[in-house]
């Protein structure tokens, strides 16, 4: 049985990021056709202390306020659901080292139906590690992947070092995930990180990142929506997790680091997995009134194979 504690706490904007996060993937779960099944994101919300009560379930968002609606859109089960998918068909095709950057409170190590003798890395700030090591560890869940934990700030140079420490081979293929890192990564970490990824990546490796055009990322980091969220949040997640310097776009860098590259928009992933996301956005929705800027690339997921 999981006993109550008091005394798991995280602060700053990562640690408010994971909680929310596992809140929507919670939300997800308890929908009358989920897009995943996260049993654990709902004790996450419940034991660790964030300055925002949120909801873990579908009944809980219609009178959690504007908590609530943080919360309601399916982009997270969206998100989850299609790195899982990409995650699941690595591994069918023997890929069976898994790197995660900026996890937080993700549990895919513990939810997937992981092949035999995957390896699973997760290059995290060793504070939020700690907090979520003790939640894992109180709940008596037992993971379907060897987990490591890689402890140290992805956003620091030295991840590398520390990946190869924690018993990473650079002999086998490996799958990366970065699922929000690009958006508040520096112009000169971003160029260090895919220089790392590849000098790290055996031939037939692959990766998957959420990905967003600068133009998008601007647009989106002087929006009032922000400010809202920031209200409610008790915590400015503008200025920090929205890093505007002007660099080379994700999928270019890529290419000439030689991967293989493809860019799939949020709304069509969405709509094949009978999820029609963009009428969130329409004018009969939340957000009516809102005019996002156009752009020469969908927002959605990069996906990339090395060819070594």
């Amino acid at each position: 049985m999981f006993e109550a504690r008091s005394d798991w706490t995280t602060s700053g904007v990562a640690g408010l990021s994971a909680v929310v996060n596992c809140a929507a993937r919670a939300v997800e779960s308890t929908r009358a056709e989920p897009l995943i099944d996260d049993p654990l994101a709902a004790l996450f919300v419940e034991r660790v202390r964030v300055p925002a009560v949120l909801p873990t379930s579908v009944r809980e968002v219609e009178r959690s306020g504007a908590a609530g609606a943080m919360v309601a859109s399916r982009f997270g089960g969206v998100r989850a659901r299609v790195v899982d998918d990409f995650l699941l068909a690595a591994n069918a095709d023997g890929i069976s080292q898994v790197v995660v950057f900026s996890p937080g409170f993700c549990t895919r190590a513990y939810r997937l139906g992981w092949g035999a003798g995957v390896d699973l890395y997760e290059v995290e700030q060793p504070e939020l590690l700690d907090v979520k090591e003790a939640v894992l560890r109180e709940s008596g869940a037992v993971p379907r992947a060897r987990r490591h934990g890689v402890r140290v700030d992805p956003r620091r140079e030295e991840w590398g070092s520390a990946l190869l420490g924690a018993g990473f081979d650079v002999s086998r293929p490996v799958a990366w995930v970065a699922e929000g890192i690009l958006l508040y990564l520096s112009a000169r970490g971003e160029e260090q990180l895919f220089t790392s990824i590849r000098e790290l990546s055996a031939p037939g490796s692959r990766l998957v990142m959420q990905y967003m055009p600068a133009e998008l990322i601007r647009w989106f980091a002087g929006n009032s929506a922000l400010t809202d969220t920031s209200a409610t949040l008790g915590e400015d997640i503008g200025s920090a997790n929205w890093n505007t310097e002007p660099r080379l776009s994700a999928p270019d860098r890529l290419r000439r680091e030689g991967w293989e590259v493809r860019i799939d928009s949020t709304v069509e992933r969405a709509l094949a997995l009978g999820v029609p996301i963009h009428e969130e956005f329409s004018d009969t929705g939340n957000d009516a009134g809102i005019e996002f800027p156009e752009v020469d690339e969908p927002d959605g997921f990069l996906f990339g194979t090395s060819a070594g």
